[in-house]
């Protein structure tokens, strides 16, 4: 039990120095916000794609019973993103914290965090069979997010959903997931040099967040070491922050339980399943937000805290399925 309760919080840990070192750096005047951009690009065009293709090429073909596990899951998720918007046109929230916010509360951190704790806790196989989750996270989720960036930044709907499709990490999401539908690989050189971009696309993620955090996140925020022409983003609200922490904390692994206990997924699924909803709010986010100028600064918020909150709730959640399992 202690070893448990121990793990999670060794696993975000260095989450938390990566972050650190960004806001160092900036408030050092090391970086500054052209900079940051620049290793956000990197890691929008490069990194992330490079990391879906990777893993997701690797996941094999799911079963029936999975396929449902995996649908319920994806059902999950955009209930979550339809209330999170429902919430923001009640409480009278902008057009950029509905999107950010049913974003945020929706899409998880289920690659890089997730799955290795899933590995750890539940075993290999509710990590294996859990896989597909990513991929139901950044071919639906983030592709049905993405366009609501682009609608909140001013786009039709119609054209944003269209745009969504065409974002490098929506695209590398379907690319492998459908190598893995085939039965395909990449070439020996090619796959070494995707994985290799792949290892560096959430260390720079979490640098670039940590950077812009310190840049304008915080009251004692760096100030950049050269003046830009670019206009301060908004200061963000709590309140549309703190709806979609608690929606991605807490309304989604217990919809993530039910829903797929109700469609009798297989247990190694419906454990890991629940385990990767109740990750923090991915990395991702951020890119996303940063790469559509909507939402930024909060979804740099959004995802510190749930990141920090998750040292605690992740770990309970942890230990719960993993007694459930063995019980």
């Amino acid at each position: 039990m202690i070893d448990l309760l121990l793990d999670v919080p060794q696993r975000v840990v260095p989450f938390f120095l990566l972050v650190a070192g960004g806001v160092t750096l900036a408030r050092l005047r090391l970086f500054d916000a052209r900079m940051s951009a620049g290793l956000s690009t990197y890691v929008y065009w490069i990194g992330f794609p490079a990391l879906l293709v990777h893993s997701l090429s690797r996941v094999g073909v799911p079963d029936r019973a999975l396929t449902l596990g995996l649908l319920t899951y994806g059902a999950c998720a955009l209930l979550v993103v339809a209330l999170m918007v429902a919430i923001g046109i009640a409480l009278r929230w902008t057009r950029e914290e509905r999107a950010g916010g049913a974003l945020s509360a929706s899409l998880g951190n289920s690659a890089f965090l997730g799955l290795p704790i899933a590995l750890a806790v539940l075993g290999p196989e509710a990590a294996r069979v859990s896989a597909g989750v990513v991929a139901v996270d950044f071919v639906v989720v983030a592709a049905i997010g993405v366009g609501l960036l682009g609608w909140a930044g001013g786009r039709s709907t119609w054209r944003s959903l269209m745009q969504a499709l065409r974002n490098p990490i929506v695209l590398a999401a379907i690319t492998g997931s459908a190598m893995a539908l085939a039965g395909l690989s990449l070439p020996g050189v090619l796959d070494r040099a995707v994985s290799a971009a792949a290892a560096s696309g959430s260390p720079v993620a979490l640098v670039a967040l940590g950077i812009a955090l310190g840049l304008t996140g915080l009251p004692a925020a760096g100030v950049p070491c050269e003046p830009t022409d670019e206009e301060p983003s908004p200061i963000p609200r709590w309140g549309p922050i703190i709806v979609a922490a608690v929606g991605k904390l807490l309304l989604m692994p217990t919809l993530a339980w039910f829903a797929t206990g109700l469609v009798d997924a297989p247990l190694p699924f419906r454990l890991g399943a629940t385990l990767l909803a109740a990750t923090p709010t991915a990395v991702n986010v951020f890119i996303q937000t940063k790469a559509y100028s909507v939402f930024e600064r909060g979804g740099a918020r959004i995802v510190a805290l749930t990141t920090a909150v998750s040292c605690v709730s992740l770990s309970a959640i942890a230990i719960l399925l993993e007694r459930y399992a063995g019980a």
